[in-house]
């Protein structure tokens, strides 16, 4: 029986369960850290709170560099990675098989860079031997930024291999792990990874609002080399490398940050670490391995193959006949599951399932294969070779 009403007016008030690729529906004890008054962004105690979120993330980004918990989206993030090692008119290979990969090259345009794309065939990954054949066609290239997890299909790119062909020839990676840390396997430090950039509300099951930025030492020495950046004061490395410094003992960053917010995320933090990284991410896995074998017994193709699957979301090619769009507000109007739907070609022919936050919970899974089998049943859909 349906959950909540199917008037779409009340959508704004209810609580919904979020199904997406992130933002995740948060545990209750992430929201009572967010509802805690409002504290002070500086002083001994703040201080220490701050430092022990970094230090955590510290453990999470496998690197011994430098956490700052920027106030922001992850396209933040990603902007200051970019804009604080590399000069107006220097040129970056962006490598893209998605939206959020794309996102990056117009990132990298506005801050006035020399952008060289690569995008391999379609639903397929970015690999090192692809980003090698552009490289020998560009050594004009001084940084090479990748998307760990393309969530806009479901795809995970070969960050590993990408960045140690970078770091052979010399050359800086910067790698959006937006929807990807704590989800799936990454290890900045013995990857060799540059700069690295996430948020707190996707893998890590905390709130929207702080994007940690992740700075390797030859990161560092490209910030600090002496010339102009395209970076402007606030998504700026140096700025925050500064304050962190300069006020390590009382205000261990440049502005006000958002104190709630970064409690919230300590106690989401604290939660992974408790259970273990590695346990949180076979925990995601588990999910997403349910939700396509359940799919996929039903009729459905997923859009990427298993082996290049990412463990975190899933993109699904909807039936023939199938409305896609009617089956999102279905499923949000009888049953208060918010699912994604697919970007530009794929707009209307896919739908995407997150399995980060409550979403891994192995109930939630349940009740969302419960639903989607009872939506082809009203809606006479029998299983069958997806829609191209």
């Amino acid at each position: 029986m349906s959950t909540v009403s199917g008037n779409s007016d009340r959508h704004a008030t209810r609580r919904e369960l979020l199904l997406i690729p992130g933002p995740v529906s948060v545990d209750d004890e992430v929201l009572e850290a967010l509802a805690h008054p409002v504290r002070a962004h500086y002083g001994s105690e703040w201080t220490e709170l701050y430092k022990r979120v970094v230090g955590n993330l510290k453990t999470i980004f496998r690197t011994s560099g430098e956490v700052h918990l920027l106030f922001g989206s992850g396209m933040a993030g990603v902007e200051m990675c970019l804009g604080s090692v590399l000069s107006p008119g220097d040129a970056v290979l962006i490598a893209s098989n998605g939206l959020f990969g794309d996102r990056m090259g117009d990132v990298a345009r506005a801050l006035q860079l020399e952008v060289v794309t690569l995008k391999p065939a379609p639903r397929e990954p970015i690999t090192a031997s692809a980003v090698a054949a552009e490289l020998d066609r560009h050594p004009e290239v001084r940084a090479v930024a990748v998307v760990h997890h393309e969530t806009s299909i479901g795809i995970i790119n070969e960050v590993r291999g990408i960045a140690a062909l970078a770091r052979e020839r010399g050359l800086l990676t910067i790698v959006d792990a937006i929807s990807s840390l704590a989800g799936v396997e990454l290890e900045m430090d013995a990857w060799g990874i540059d700069l690295c950039v996430g948020v707190g509300n996707k893998c890590l099951g905390g709130p929207i609002g702080v994007a940690p930025v992740a700075v390797g030492p030859r990161a560092m020495a490209a910030v600090q080399d002496g010339n102009r950046k395209a970076a402007g004061w606030y998504l700026n490395v140096a700025t925050w490398h500064h304050y962190t410094e300069l006020w390590k003992g009382w205000h261990p960053h440049p502005v006000t940050v958002p104190t709630n917010v970064i409690e919230a995320v300590d106690v989401a933090v604290g939660r992974v670490l408790e259970r273990g990284l590695e346990e949180h991410m076979r925990r995601q896995t588990a999910a997403r391995d349910t939700v396509r074998e359940g799919l996929r017994e039903m009729g459905f193709e997923m859009l990427v193959a298993d082996e290049v699957a990412s463990p975190v979301a899933t993109a699904v090619l909807g039936m023939p006949g199938m409305d896609v769009v009617h089956y999102l507000r279905w499923l949000l109007d009888e049953h208060g599951m918010r699912i994604g739907g697919g970007f530009n070609e794929f707009a209307g022919r896919v739908f995407r399932i997150g399995h980060m936050g409550r979403a891994a919970q192995p109930e939630v899974v349940q009740a969302y294969l419960s639903a989607t089998a009872e939506y082809l049943e009203q809606a006479g859909i029998s299983g069958g070779a997806a829609s191209r």
